[in-house]
């Protein structure tokens, strides 16, 4: 996933890192989005989001297009429970997740 992920991770703070199970994958309600950030020559290129109803279909074929070499990093985002929770999602996890549900 790249340094940025590494840098997010190691963070204290709202970032929850290998929640995945927590995350409410199913969920398609405006409280539930995803942010997919890459990398390219150390410097945020690119910022994606999309809605948990609208476009799993499309972040997961994204998702698929990443190599190993990418420094990519995908935010999980739940407005729930009276506050944001930023998911740090682990990009092959996220691809099954996505699958099941599509």
């Amino acid at each position: 996933m790249g340094k940025l992920s590494e840098y997010i991770s190691g963070q204290p703070g709202y970032f929850r890192e290998g929640e995945e199970e927590v995350f409410p994958w199913s969920r398609t309600d405006k409280g539930v989005w995803y942010s997919l950030l890459t990398v390219e020559q150390g410097r945020v290129e690119r910022t994606g989001f999309t809605a948990s109803k609208s476009n799993k279909a499309g972040l997961c074929s994204a998702l698929q297009q990443l190599t190993e070499q990418d420094g990519a990093l995908l935010l999980g985002v739940w407005n729930g429970e009276y506050s944001t929770n930023l998911f740090v999602l682990d990009i092959p996890k996220s691809i099954i997740k996505l699958k099941e549900l599509t």
